[in-house]
């Protein structure tokens, strides 16, 4: 196969939306296997990319990426455009993309030769904007064991999912005082409002005691965050995935669902289209799907081998072997 990079196409800065989290599962670690990284904006990345026979950028939603695949078009080198969410309902979730991105991302995808999306139904928002098809995120199976599970509810949602979550807070509150459970959240926290209508400062510290947020440490590496992340979220019994209603919580990554289900944890999502181990709750009944998974073992275990069972379909490349073969002739 021939020298491929994959590309951090979009920036991050608090001011604006970014994505650094899912880039990993999107670009970092695929290079680890396939080819090489390079990060736009740090010195050198472009002409590094350009080195390279093939480009694959990933979300593209800076003029440094559009200006990256053009170059490359106007050399021949085959260029990728990678998408796991849809840019233009991003507003049903966070703040919508500005016009400069959405503009930088509309002439990346016009000097590519291929759209790729991480799955089939994220492949009809970009299917006008020339060739698509889905490869689906892969996570390999080394250091994905499941653990011990213990009275623990975990939420690694890699900051994606800003809203949602006040519609299913009355019933997690339920579900921690009828359980006795912790709620750990990874990467992005969601407690505030499980403060909500606490009448009294006891009630407030009862609360606040089985709540735990594990960030990144800018001070290590991504690998090592990630040991750590796994490790705690290894402990949970469920996995919580939540989203506003809205057509883009069907198309977005399910990365969060795929950590959870290498790991034999079942998930209960807002998503309507849910993979195998994983079950679709409405606010309405949050609280009796995650109380009817963590009383119930042999449910839960029954789910536990279904995400097993799932996860291990998405553990190799083939789908971006096959895909870049057919790019390069190879």
């Amino acid at each position: 196969m021939k020298n491929v990079c994959f590309v951090v196409g979009h920036e991050d800065s608090h001011e604006r939306p970014g994505d650094t989290p899912e880039a990993y599962w999107r670009t970092l670690l695929p290079a680890k296997a396939l080819g090489e990284a390079v990060v736009l904006g740090k010195p050198g990345a472009a002409e590094k990319a350009l080195a390279a026979d093939v480009l694959w950028i990933y979300e593209p939603t800076c003029y440094a990426a559009a200006s990256l695949a053009e170059v490359a078009h106007q050399m021949d080198k085959p260029v990728v455009v990678d998408w796991s969410e849809d840019i233009y309902t991003r507003d049903e979730q966070d703040r919508s993309y500005a016009d400069a991105r959405l503009d930088a991302a509309e002439r990346t995808m016009a000097a590519a030769d291929v759209i790729v999306c991480s799955s089939r139904a994220l492949c009809s928002v970009y299917e006008n904007k020339g060739p698509v098809t889905a490869v689906e995120t892969v996570l390999p199976a080394a250091g994905w064991e499941p653990g011990s599970p213990e009275n623990i509810i975990a939420w690694w949602s890699d900051g994606r999912q800003k809203r949602g979550f006040e519609d299913v807070a009355p019933a997690m509150i339920r579900v921690l005082e009828d359980t006795g459970a912790d709620l750990i959240n990874i990467q992005f926290a969601h407690e505030k409002p499980l403060m909500r209508g606490a009448s009294n400062e006891d009630e407030r510290k009862r609360r606040v005691g089985r709540l735990y947020a594990y960030f990144d440490n800018d001070q290590v590496s991504v690998e090592e965050n990630l040991r750590e992340f796994r490790a705690v979220f290894a402990q949970a019994q469920v996995s919580l995935e939540c989203y506003a209603p809205g057509s883009y919580r069907e198309t977005v990554s399910d990365v969060p669902i795929l950590r959870a289900a290498a790991l034999g944890i079942p998930t209960v999502t807002t998503r309507t289209d849910v993979p195998p181990g994983c079950i679709s709750a409405d606010p309405g009944t949050w609280a009796e799907t995650v109380l009817e998974l963590m009383h119930d073992r042999s449910r839960r275990q029954e789910k536990s081998r279904e995400a097993l069972q799932w996860a291990r379909t998405r553990s190799t490349y083939e789908g971006y072997q096959a895909l870049l073969a057919h790019l390069t002739g190879a």
